[in-house]
């Protein structure tokens, strides 16, 4: 799941980072993963777990430890980083599902629910949004402006 959030002072000063002299370079690198890590932090405190759980392969299921924070590096020419998720289902805690039919047609002979096999149109209620990256970004997002604002101005 990624959630793109742009914001236009930023991404023009970022985009020219070479401009800037490698202290300042340096700095701007520091301020942007300093927030990556913030970011990525909070995400995992917001995301409700009921703890690890893997399925049958040990694939890890829960959200919290599917979190990821790729950094920047100004050695190598990465400006820029991510915070993502990389379960499959973090999309739907996110911005919630909407009641649906969980039929698959013909494919589906039966369905086991708790146990017991139900056959026939089943219907899931829905689930209500549980937003854990969004409201983290939002929170650090002022911090990252002005640290980033600071580490420009710093060597004029």
């Amino acid at each position: 799941m990624r959630i793109r959030c742009k914001v236009k002072d930023v991404k023009n000063t970022v985009d020219n980072i070479k401009r800037y002299d490698l202290d300042t370079q340096q700095n701007l690198v520091k301020v942007i993963n300093s927030s990556l890590g913030r970011i990525g932090k909070g995400a995992k405190q917001r995301v409700s777990s009921r703890g690890l759980r893997t399925n049958i392969a040990g694939r890890k299921l829960d959200i919290k430890s599917r979190i990821s924070t790729s950094r920047a590096n100004y050695t190598k020419g990465k400006f820029g980083g991510k915070v993502e998720s990389k379960a499959p289902h973090s999309h739907l805690v996110e911005f919630g599902t909407r009641p649906h039919s969980l039929d698959k047609g013909a494919r589906r002979k039966k369905m086991v629910i708790n146990g017991q096999p139900v056959a026939g149109k089943i219907m899931h209620p829905g689930a209500k949004a549980k937003p854990f990256m969004q409201p983290s970004y939002y929170s650090e997002r002022s911090k990252y402006i002005a640290g980033i604002r600071k580490a420009v101005e710093h060597k004029k």
